[in-house]
């Protein structure tokens, strides 16, 4: 079956990314044929990236062009691991077009906003695009990606690219001018620094916009891995303090690569950075790349390690990317150009399998306790149990949410975002203990993921699957209806969350009426108070309301996500006085009485409460097998 997807694969490079006709410049490429072709010549692409005071970062790209004629160029739209069409055209301001010195005119695609159309005129053997990209200077805009002392340089907001050659058959050479004194870290390899810019070795462009860069004023290196194919952990941080980072912690970083290792079998990088910014000023961010990672979290992640371990996990699951996701891809993400729209439909191995490897990482790495590993698992098994939508909306659903999804949700636990994420992990836990089971013991998931992802030790070009090369991998390692389990499960609306995996791995979900420590760090790195399993809300520490589960008691009570609780009781409000009401509640008739705020209307509204506090976690079930605690075991 994977040579039937290579060769479809292929076919995918002389399909038309684009089929809509250009008005008034020529003939687009954008409607082209992609060549079977090597783009002519290097393509050089330099970022100032200086003004970070405003977030401005200033592009220059020369273009090698073949002769006078209609031109396509394109800004990134599909941009891999975002999983949509996500690329920031709207931020691309000030472009200019020249050629031998001279402006010349451009028009933008009437279509594909991310398309330019030019006419590239006689005796040109060159163009010069110049452009800004306006980078957001508050959250309210997106993602902060510039602040005083860092930078998350992306190449797939800056890099734009001419149309109708694959993305790996164009070579790049591109540069960067960093404020005075910064450190970087990225993937590239550094060809020379001349004047203050950094000169990058030339790569295809394939590579190029897989290899982000992270700089900053304060910085830390460490090597986690130093074998031929070493694994280095590059530190950034807003202030140098932050960098302070244990013995004992790198430490679990080191054990990470070499549990990864262990579990794939393989390598597939040549070398592997692990990019982390610790910051309050950055967006939060995990994105993965095949030989880097961009993680940015929260600033005290060494520094307040104990009541820091929901971001522990972040580096484990963009380090499985690189196997799964970047090198072993969903055959209708594996796109040609980042024009071709990709589909998402084995996200749930791509994304669910990655977040269950991910938390099983995080354990046998040491990077969590057993305890957490269980807390975490615990978190994600009452999340989805208590998604309400997962009564309309099946799993593979959910997949297609970062295609169409724009802004937040009103209703996200009736609508289902991403939960191909967190189910995915529930799925992966099941399909890893009943291997267990069918094999008494002797396979286990570890031996499906060492087959699928060491294929190709050391390349990191994408191989794609399917459905079926799933199926067929897994049947294997221990013969059973795979395909008719994925597709009750994923397929088909499934009421109740798929928890037999942790009643195979001998654990039950329960709640009780205080939260464990690993739930008490997320809802302080949220800055919320998660009464989900309570009365039905998440509020933040002002009081607003950021989220009602469907059909729960704060649901029948009318509120919504953006109304101001002001007062609990007849009492001003705070979130451990909401805390303690509702604990006084249990057991009572009585409902709670909040007073609250949407936009100007103020009224007293009545919340059932008779069932107190109650927090997930996970207990102990001696009629299984621990199963589970055989899964976090370090090999």
């Amino acid at each position: 079956m994977i040579g039937k997807v290579a060769a479809a694969c292929a076919a995918l490079l002389v399909l038309a990314p684009h089929a809509a006709q250009a008005q008034g410049m020529g003939s687009p490429q954008a409607g082209a044929a992609l060549r079977d072709a090597d783009y002519p010549g290097v393509i050089r692409l330099t970022i100032d990236a200086r003004d970070v005071s405003r977030a401005i970062l200033r592009g220059t790209m020369v273009l090698p062009v073949a002769g006078p004629g209609p031109m396509t160029i394109y800004f990134p739209r599909w941009v891999p691991g975002h999983h949509a069409p996500s690329g920031p055209i709207a931020r691309i301001a000030g472009l200019t077009l020249r050629a031998g010195g001279a402006e010349i005119g451009w028009k933008r695609d009437p279509v594909m906003m991310h398309a330019i159309h030019v006419d590239v005129p006689e005796g040109a053997d060159t163009i010069e695009l110049g452009f800004q990209y306006l980078s957001p200077t508050d959250p309210k805009m997106g993602r902060i990606e510039v602040s005083p002392e860092m930078i998350d340089l992306q190449w797939t907001s800056l890099a734009p690219y001419p149309a109708g050659y694959p993305s790996r058959r164009m070579t790049v050479q591109a540069s960067v001018r960093l404020p005075d004194g910064w450190q970087f870290a990225t993937a590239l390899t550094t060809d020379g620094v001349a004047d203050g810019v950094i000169r990058f070795k030339p790569v295809d462009y394939e590579t190029l916009v897989d290899s982000p860069i992270l700089a900053g004023r304060y910085a830390a290196r460490y090597k986690l891995d130093e074998s031929n194919a070493p694994v280095g952990l590059a530190v950034f941080a807003d202030r140098p303090e932050l960098l302070a980072a244990a013995p004992a912690q790198i430490e679990a970083h080191r054990r990470l690569v070499d549990q990864s290792l262990k579990l794939f079998g393989s390598r597939h990088y040549d070398h592997y950075d692990f990019l982390l910014g610790l910051t309050g000023r950055i967006g939060s961010l995990g994105a993965e790349h095949s030989r880097s990672s961009e993680n940015f979290t929260v600033p005290d992640y060494f520094t307040d390690w104990a009541g820091t371990a929901p971001s522990r996990e972040l580096l484990p699951h963009e380090f499985v990317h690189s196997w799964n996701g970047k090198f072993r891809r969903g055959a209708d993400l594996l796109t040609p150009t980042l024009d071709t729209p990709m589909q998402n439909s084995l996200l749930w191995v791509y994304e669910g399998l990655t977040r269950y490897l991910g938390a099983v990482l995080s354990v046998r790495s040491g990077l969590h306790s057993v305890q957490e590993g269980l807390d975490n698992v615990a978190l994600s098994a009452a999340t989805m149990q208590n998604r309400t939508g997962r009564q309309w909306r099946p799993l593979i659903d959910t997949t297609n949410h970062s295609i169409y999804a724009e802004g937040a949700q009103p209703w996200p636990n009736w609508q289902r975002g991403s939960d191909y994420y967190l189910e995915g992990q529930l799925i992966w836990l099941d399909v890893d203990t009943r291997i267990r089971a069918l094999s008494g013991g002797k396979r286990s998931l570890d031996d499906f993921v060492r087959a699928f992802f060491s294929i190709d030790d050391g390349s990191y070009r994408p191989v794609p699957y399917v459905f079926d090369d799933v199926v067929a991998g897994l049947n294997a390692v221990a013969p059973w209806d795979w395909a008719r389990y994925f597709h009750d499960r994923v397929d088909k609306v499934a009421p109740d969350a798929p928890l037999d995996g942790l009643a195979r791995g001998g654990y039950r979900l329960v709640y009780g009426d205080t939260p464990t420590g690993f739930f008490r760090s997320g809802e302080a790195q949220r800055g919320v108070t998660d009464l989900s399993w309570s009365i039905g809300l998440t509020a933040d520490k002002g009081g607003t309301i950021t989220d009602v589960v469907w059909d729960g008691p704060a649901f029948a009570a009318e509120l919504t996500i953006g109304t101001q609780i002001l007062a609990v009781d007849g009492r001003s409000y705070d979130s451990g006085r909401l805390v303690q009401a509702v604990a006084a509640c249990k057991g009572r008739a009585d409902p709670l009485t909040l007073t609250v705020r949407r936009a100007d209307a103020v009224r007293d509204v009545r919340v059932a409460c008779t069932m107190g506090l109650r927090y997930p976690r996970l207990e102990r079930d001696s009629s299984a097998p621990a199963r589970l605690d055989a899964i976090f075991a370090p090999r």
